[in-house]
């Protein structure tokens, strides 16, 4: 699995070198030069640090060299720091955008910035909060954290790509050959030629239905991975909020690149509606990374025939397919075969209902570190006799709670 690793993450890093040679033809029309620089640095930044980390992760560990912990003693001020720039990149993205011949080298670095500091900080705090709550676990080290991360960016978006796309592109076929105008050489307008029923059903399981059930199998996939290093309920669930995370990231990078594209949409569309996809994809890095940290949970009790946890992929399943649904009742009709409904009434709800959602995944990546707990401490701290046999052990780190862990010794 590791000789594997190294071969993805060279092929990954090789990408990001040959996207750079894209930079030596550019438009001479300054939207269009935003958009081919924004592919062609953006794309090597993204897969040049992604591609990288993980050659360099894998080749240590081949090489039997040790990964050091995870520690940022600052994480409590860092994460709100990040969060507090946001909305400023955000800004500053779209006057970059409002106005692509100033500064279009500028524009991939705010975009990557965008896409990843949600997904980042989350994994962060749940991170650290994990390790303040769970002071008796092996620590978490950079090589696990990273992989985590990298495992979702790229391992599980490329073969749930893949289930996507065989599905979407096969069902589409089978319903504009039987129902449609019969056009399966062109599917966009194929598409919107289905009796509204069969259009509104096809968007449905394509976007809540196969979509949700596909990814969360691969993103929580994570813990049959990482199984040899025996992680407990709690460290299945940070593993799954990686994978997430780590999957966001480059799910939000690839959508941020036909935001800007003049070939399939208007100044006045890309005016209005590029702060908009900033903000609502960092919506969906808390989605991702709680519907995958609970996906996590279900593989682990899967695992460890643990039954209370196996409720924990459906539920996961759900977030994501909710958050997706919800996104179809407010734009439904300009998704794929464009049958959704058009209600000012239901895009208000529908918003609503995706604000609810996002403070729900919030409240449970804060709480689910804490409640949590992988029931046994490593196995060094027992054997130095460094956990007590019986009695409250310390309160975790920022809590008064009182904690008292039952040990097996």
């Amino acid at each position: 699995m590791l000789g594997g690793a190294v071969v993805v993450g060279a092929f990954a890093f090789l990408a990001g070198l040959a996207s750079l040679l894209t930079l030596f033809d550019l438009s001479e029309s300054p939207r269009r030069k935003l958009f081919d620089i924004n592919v062609g640095l953006g794309t090597a930044i993204v897969t040049l640090s992604l591609g990288g980390v993980l050659v360099y992760q894998a080749a240590s560990s081949l090489g039997h060299v040790g990964s050091t912990a995870m520690r940022v003693p600052r994480w409590k001020f860092l994460a709100p720091a990040a969060i507090a720039v946001f909305p400023l990149f955000v800004v500053i993205g779209q006057l970059e955008v409002n106005n692509p011949e100033r500064l279009p080298w500028l524009f991939p670095v705010t975009n990557v910035f965008i896409v990843s500091v949600p997904s980042l900080v989350i994994a962060l705090v749940v991170s650290q909060r994990y390790a303040a709550f769970n002071r008796w676990a092996w620590p978490v080290s950079w090589r696990e954290w990273s992989s985590g991360v990298i495992y979702g960016a790229i391992g599980a978006t490329t073969v749930a790509g893949i289930i996507n796309t065989l599905y979407l592109v096969l069902m589409a076929i089978l319903l504009v050959s039987q129902l449609g105008n019969g056009d399966t050489g062109n599917l966009a307008e194929g598409l919107p030629s289905l009796p509204r029923g069969w259009g509104v059903f096809f968007d449905v399981s394509v976007l809540s239905v196969v979509a949700p059930l596909n990814e969360e199998f691969w993103k929580g996939m994570l813990v049959a991975f990482f199984f040899f290093r025996r992680g407990g309920a709690a460290r299945c669930f940070v593993w799954g909020v990686l994978a997430g995370t780590g999957f966001n990231i480059l799910e939000t990078f690839e959508n941020s690149l036909s935001i800007v594209n003049p070939s399939e949409i208007t100044q006045q569309q890309l005016s209005a509606d590029w702060w908009k996809f900033a903000g609502a994809r960092a919506g969906t890095g808390a989605v991702h990374a709680a519907a995958t940290g609970m996906s996590a949970l279900g593989f682990y009790g899967l695992f460890r025939r643990q039954r209370k946890y196996l409720v924990g992929y459906p539920a996961g399943v759900a977030i994501h397919g909710a958050w997706n649904f919800l996104n179809f009742t407010l734009a439904g009709d300009a998704f794929l075969s464009q049958a959704g409904p058009d209600s000012q009434l239901l895009d208000i709800l529908s918003i609503l209902g995706l604000f609810a959602l996002f403070f729900a995944c919030i409240a449970l990546l804060w709480e689910m570190p804490r409640r949590l707990r992988d029931g046994r401490p490593a196995a060094i701290y027992l054997v130095l006799g460094m956990v007590p046999r019986d009695g409250p052990a310390d309160p975790p780190a920022g809590g008064g709670e009182r904690w008292v862990p039952n040990y097996p010794v």
